[in-house]
């Protein structure tokens, strides 16, 4: 329920995600997380818990959106990604 500030790229170790202290999945190394929160302007829709010693970039929020909207063909594929992960949360 956060605000969303950052996308975060994983480069090392695993990242769980629960949601009301369910576990939903959880993520390794070049993956990534937080693109809902800041693509839909929400609050964050999971809870992420570093399951092991993790190695993180962060990327901003206006950072992340320049970089994302600027161009109509990322934008839609970043859409249907936070739309996939909605859809199976």
């Amino acid at each position: 329920g956060d605000t969303g500030d950052r996308y975060y790229l994983i480069v090392a170790g695993d990242v769980a995600f629960t949601i009301d202290g369910h576990p939903i999945r959880v993520l390794g190394a070049d993956h990534s997380f937080g693109e809902i929160a800041l693509l839909r302007d929400v609050p964050r829709t999971a809870t992420a818990t570093a399951a092991t010693e993790v190695e993180l970039i962060a990327v901003s929020r206006d950072e992340f959106l320049v970089s994302v909207t600027g161009h109509p063909r990322s934008l839609g594929t970043a859409s249907d990604v936070a739309d996939t992960w909605l859809r199976s949360s």
